[in-house]
């Protein structure tokens, strides 16, 4: 699959791929991902009736939310390792963490998919929780979407560092360096979305799962601004 992808996707000429073929780790990776949208799958409520079958329906949304977000982090991988490959000592060892933090996060996505289930649709699937504690959700799931974007930062650090070895023309430097700053701003949102909770929490956890979320909206104007400096200053470099 990763192939085919690799095949159909459009290619900067002033970057050269160096993991066009998959690597061992790679196929390992994949078959995670695999796996966890495989759990999402069947650990979600299984129709006995009509009734279960029309609630399982109403799950569709907030799974689609899941899937997708477990497709965004693939998708960085992927490009990751399609311009470095992961043929280091240090790489391999940040992507077994990278790993177990995928199979980590399936059951707490599975818990998230059927609680905006019936806060959405008012339905009655087994999940739990109280208002006071939603914003220790919140940083429940900051935390982890800061811990994946940050191994996937420590992933162009890595490259940047030894970019020697990996012989990185010019604009593969100043890619992999953007890349970093990117990636900065990826994992920061969540962590002042963690700090903007707690702090408020003290005072109004009603106020505090709304600031919290509402910190998840700089997203949004920081990555136009990180396009739009990027697109201005690759300008600088011809293509070969």
């Amino acid at each position: 699959m990763r192939n085919e992808v690799f095949k159909n996707r459009s290619h900067d000429p002033r970057i050269a791929y160096r993991g066009q073929n998959a690597s061992r780790l790679d196929n390992l990776t994949d078959a995670v991902f695999g796996i966890a949208i495989t759990l999402l799958i069947f650990n979600l409520t299984n129709p006995n009736s009509f009734e279960d079958l029309l609630t399982f329906t109403k799950t569709l949304p907030a799974f689609l939310i899941s899937i997708s977000f477990i497709i965004l982090i693939w998708n960085e991988h992927l490009y990751f390792s399609e311009v470095y490959t992961l043929n280091d000592s240090m790489l391999a060892f940040l992507n077994t963490i990278f790993i177990a933090l995928i199979i980590f996060y399936v059951y707490p996505l599975r818990f998230l998919t059927l609680y905006l289930t019936n806060y959405f649709f008012y339905t009655d699937i087994a999940v739990t929780i109280e208002g006071n504690q939603v914003p220790s959700l919140m940083i429940y799931y900051g935390f982890i979407a800061f811990a994946l974007y940050f191994i996937l930062f420590l992933f162009y650090q890595r490259a940047f560092k030894i970019k020697h070895e990996l012989a990185l023309n010019e604009f593969e430097v100043f890619y992999t360096s953007s890349q970093r700053w990117r990636l900065f701003i990826m994992f920061s949102i969540p962590l002042l979305s963690i700090l903007v909770t707690l702090v408020i929490n003290r005072y109004s956890f009603i106020w505090a799962s709304l600031a919290g979320g509402l910190v998840y909206l700089l997203y949004t104007p920081l990555i136009i601004w990180w396009q739009i400096k990027f697109k201005s200053r690759s300008k600088a470099f011809d293509y070969v």
